[in-house]
This record gives C-alpha cells, sequence and structure tokens, in this order.
C-alpha cells in the first residue's frame, strides 16, 4: 500500500480495519488481570506483586497471539501504527518506577500498574478516533486509585478482576465501533 499519498483521515480509516482499533491488546489484558486476580487466592505480599510486574511482560505478546488468531493486523505497516507502537512502548519507561515501588510500597503495585496503564491508552483516542478509549483509560484510572489506594486492603484482590472487567468491555466496546465504522461505510 502506499500510504505516501494517502490523507491522514485515510490513513486513519486504513489503520482502524487493519488493527480492528487494537481490540486483541484489550482480550491479553483481560487475561492478565484474571490471572493476577486468581493468582491472590494463592500469593501474597511482595510475591504476588512481583508476579503483577513479571506478568506485564507478557501482554503485548500475548495480544500479538491473539490478534493473529483473530485475523486482525495488529501489526500494521501503516505510519500511524507506527506510531501506534511508539505510544505502547512508553510502557517500558514506567518499569523502573515499577521497581521502585516494588521496593519500597509493594502494596502500591496494582494501582501504579493500572494508573499507568491508563495513562498510556490516552493518545489512542484520536488515533482510532474512538471514544471507549476515553471510557477506557477514565475508568482504568479511577478504579487504580480507588481500589489500589483508597481501599488499598482491596488491591490485589479487587482491583484485578475489576480491570478484568474493564478491559473486556472495552475489548466488545472497541470491536462493535469497528464494525458499525465497517457497516457505515459500505454500500
Amino acid at each position: 500500500m502506499n500510504y505516501q499519498n494517502m490523507t491522514l483521515s485515510q490513513l486513519k480509516q486504513d489503520l482502524i480495519c487493519d488493527a480492528q482499533k487494537g481490540y486483541p491488546i484489550f482480550l491479553a489484558g483481560a487475561l492478565y488481570w484474571l490471572v493476577m486476580g486468581v493468582l491472590g487466592f494463592y500469593l501474597e505480599g511482595k510475591t504476588l506483586a512481583l508476579w503483577y510486574l513479571l506478568g506485564t511482560s507478557s501482554i503485548f505478546p500475548l495480544g500479538i497471539l491473539i490478534s493473529r488468531l483473530c485475523k486482525v493486523n495488529f501489526l500494521s505497516k501503516n505510519p500511524l501504527g507506527t506510531l501506534g507502537g511508539i505510544i505502547g512502548g512508553i510502557q517500558a519507561f514506567y518499569l523502573p518506577l515499577w521497581i521502585v515501588i516494588y521496593m519500597e510500597h509493594y502494596e502500591w503495585i496494582p494501582m501504579a500498574i493500572g494508573l499507568l496503564g491508563a495513562s498510556h491508552f490516552l493518545p489512542y483516542i484520536w488515533i482510532y478516533e474512538s471514544k471507549t478509549y476515553l471510557f477506557f483509560s477514565i475508568t482504568m484510572a479511577l478504579i487504580s486509585v480507588v481500589l489500589g489506594y483508597v481501599f488499598i486492603e482491596t488491591a490485589f484482590l479487587l482491583l484485578p478482576f475489576s480491570m478484568t472487567l474493564v478491559y473486556l468491555i472495552t475489548a466488545g466496546s472497541l470491536k462493535r465501533e469497528t464494525r458499525n465504522l465497517f457497516s457505515k461505510n459500505s454500500p
């Protein structure tokens, strides 16, 4: 495809068509949070917090696997897809902060992962022309602060299951937004 001759609007539409607004990454995220919630019944303290940290590295590869299974081109060559990948890579810079939080206040790890994760999704509101990303970012941030800090005793139990639900709702909503866009643009 000749991306150089496409308008910004055409690039966005092409990426939405290819990547399906990135919904497979939310299925991977839902799985991550579900596993963390289940681990909360078996592990505790710093050991559980360490699993949270290590588990974050599974989300992106799992998202690629799910996208392939769903026949979604998550790794589109579209320049806006490249921009999306750079934005997604921002999370690598959160790792040192998460490590410091783990060492000083491990009980804040679920909140920190949720809150910082929410922040990196904001640019996708524009890239994918999606209100769902706005809902997701705000909801994820609020749940992270309320269940991960205000009610910190629930951080390793209620927060991951709440996040699982938010991720699944987001995946479904992104899929619906994409389907509605395709049906609106078809003759």
